[in-house]
């Protein structure tokens, strides 16, 4: 066959329902997650996923045969930590969307309208978008991601240390902060990773008012999400050294 005659590969269908029961069995855990991990469904959905990510995985190395992805793009450090950068900020955007509307209505008893008008911060990263592009071609890569890092960073900290004496302006502010953060590394996290690759291929107690748990839940969980822009801040430092180093 020549080079420029197509052929057809056949779909891998093993390797599709190893991911699709990966991530139907992490659902079921990380919903039953109330039930503590005693619950067959959080610690059997966990495993579940662990084996099914392996087998996966064990599968996508097996040379000669078509695979719905191509791992081998996972050997490229820098295009690793732009895919953790990309990943890490979507969820603490994701977990926002959720905690910053129920805190609001539940804790600070707004509407319901002023709680779903909180995320209007989101449009940021739209509006942005095309001006962060910019930015990372006139200005360069690190001094955007350091200074989106810092960002993120300051924002959900602030969360953490505001957390019980929130209003809404406060709120506001801290979100603008962390999207502004946002916009300046998320999209361009892919841009600057998928550059590296030569080829592309597809808590609060029970005896506590309700008002007080549901502030102290949110606080909770803006501490996880503050590791997590930790750990954003570590991948940019890291892939910051491994830039000038070469």
């Amino acid at each position: 066959m020549s080079d420029n005659e197509s052929h057809r590969d056949h779909f891998n269908f093993s390797e599709c329902l190893l991911i699709v029961l990966a991530l139907v069995a992490l659902t079921l855990a990380v919903n039953n997650l109330s039930s503590g991990f005693a619950s067959p469904l959080v610690w059997g959905g966990l495993l579940v996923t662990v084996i099914s990510f392996v087998i996966f995985f064990k599968l996508a190395k097996q040379e000669g045969k078509a695979h719905i992805i191509n791992i081998s793009v996972l050997k490229n450090t820098s295009f690793n930590l732009g895919l953790l950068i990309y990943t890490f900020l979507q969820f603490i955007q994701i977990s926002l969307t959720f905690v910053i509307p129920n805190l609001a209505q539940l804790g600070l008893k707004t509407s319901a309208l002023t709680s779903g008008m909180l995320l209007l911060g989101s449009l940021l990263s739209a509006l942005f978008g095309p001006v962060m592009g910019r930015l990372l071609d006139s200005q360069g890569f690190k001094k955007l991601f350091l200074i989106g890092s810092f960002l993120a960073m300051a924002g959900i900290l602030l969360y953490i240390i505001f957390a019980q004496k929130l209003y809404i302006a406060l709120i506001v502010i801290f979100h603008v902060m962390f999207m502004t953060g946002f916009s300046m590394m998320h999209n361009n996290s892919m841009t600057i990773g998928l550059q590296q690759l030569e080829v592309m291929h597809i808590a609060g107690s029970p005896y506590q008012g309700q008002s007080k748990q549901v502030v102290m839940g949110p606080q909770a969980a803006f501490i996880v999400l503050f590791i997590f822009t930790l750990l954003i801040f570590a991948c940019v430092f890291k892939w910051i050294t491994n830039r000038q180093a070469r």
